[in-house]
């Protein structure tokens, strides 16, 4: 390779090893997408590396106010915001029925919890739960041993040092932060509320297992089937342009990148799945397998691609046969519709 397009890497290399700076790199010249992608992150990292110690560094944007907007309209975004508006609906009512001070307590407990990006509901609902529990029998027993303001000045200084460290699990935070507001609780002069805390804080979380699970009509796995229907047509437009169009070379990176991300996208959204309540994850079960035969297939493509543009003008019949069985095992794997029963 020239010199020039070696440079960047061999000098942030050098920087990794030593803890210094890259220093000027060469300016980018390149017209494949996937080099240009290479050139963007050698530029990112040798920033970090650039920047001094404890100067924040510059990133972009991940998405833009349209992209945003399209997913909140998406039928997963639409279904989560039908989601947070049955869970704010029904703990709120349950919370008026109470009549406890604190009533606010609920919703904005359950619209925590239910939202999207936090893992599994299953365990974070029994995070939340074990937290909250923990965190009032721990401010319990130290409001009885050591009363006094001090001693709650004390554990709100405490919980503020222990927040950093408490984010690396959701059990642990939730119990430092239940500590905290008990404490702020009392600080602020009104009545101790560490049963009203634990009863609400159970109250939402049988609230976001009910609702967070309730199917609504035309949802049921309607993530992991999109998924791998968007995984599925990857691969397919990925095979057709190796197939059709060998010497496209930059149509092809562009489909076998999309065709990886798609298989990863469905994956992550199979293995959320496979983590929920046993009576949910039975309705995506075998995603897996279709997911594996996917990859294969995706795999042997892209061998093939490499096949033909490099060593051979035609497919060699080894690969053809290869190609061949990974379809088939697609379609072996891919589940077949459920019969609809017609009613009575």
């Amino acid at each position: 390779l020239p010199a020039g397009i070696v440079d960047g890497p061999r000098r942030l290399a050098d920087a990794v090893r030593t803890g210094g700076s890259c220093g000027p790199l060469s300016a980018p010249a390149r017209t494949d997408a996937a080099l240009r992608a290479l050139d963007d992150a050698i530029l990112r990292a040798a920033t970090a590396f650039d920047c001094p110690a404890g100067a924040p560094v510059r990133t972009r944007k991940g998405r833009s106010y349209l992209s945003a907007v399209s997913g909140a309209w998406s039928a997963a975004g639409r279904e989560y915001g039908v989601r947070v508006a049955l869970c704010c609906v029904a703990s709120t009512v349950v919370a008026q029925a109470l009549h406890h001070e604190h009533w606010y307590w609920l919703p904005a407990t359950t619209v925590f919890l239910v939202k999207p990006d936090l893992g599994p509901l299953v365990s974070r609902v029994v995070c939340r739960a074990v937290g909250t529990v923990a965190g009032a029998a721990v401010f319990g027993v130290v409001a009885l041993l050591l009363p006094g303001p001090f001693t709650l000045v004390g554990v709100v200084a405490l919980c503020g040092a222990l927040l950093p460290v408490a984010t690396r699990h959701f059990a642990v935070q939730t119990a430092v932060v239940t500590v905290l507001v008990l404490a702020l609780v009392l600080l602020g002069g009104e009545p101790p509320a560490a049963w009203g805390r634990v009863v609400e804080s159970l109250l939402a979380c049988a609230t976001v297992l009910l609702v967070g699970h309730l199917p609504l009509p035309g949802s049921r796995g309607h993530r992991v089937r999109a998924a791998l229907d968007s995984a599925v047509g990857a691969a397919h437009r990925y095979l057709r342009h190796v197939l059709g169009a060998p010497e496209d070379r930059h149509g092809r990176d562009a489909l076998r990148r999309d065709a990886y991300r798609s298989l990863a996208a469905a994956r992550a959204a199979i293995d959320l799945s496979a983590a929920e309540l046993p009576a949910v994850a039975r309705h995506t079960a075998g995603s897996g397998d279709v997911a594996s035969a996917l990859e294969q297939l995706i795999d042997t493509t892209t061998a093939c691609a490499v096949q033909l543009g490099h060593h051979a003008d035609e497919l060699p019949a080894s690969h053809a046969e290869q190609l061949a069985a990974q379809l088939s095992a697609l379609d072996r794997a891919w589940p077949a519709p459920r019969p609809v029963v017609p009613a009575a």
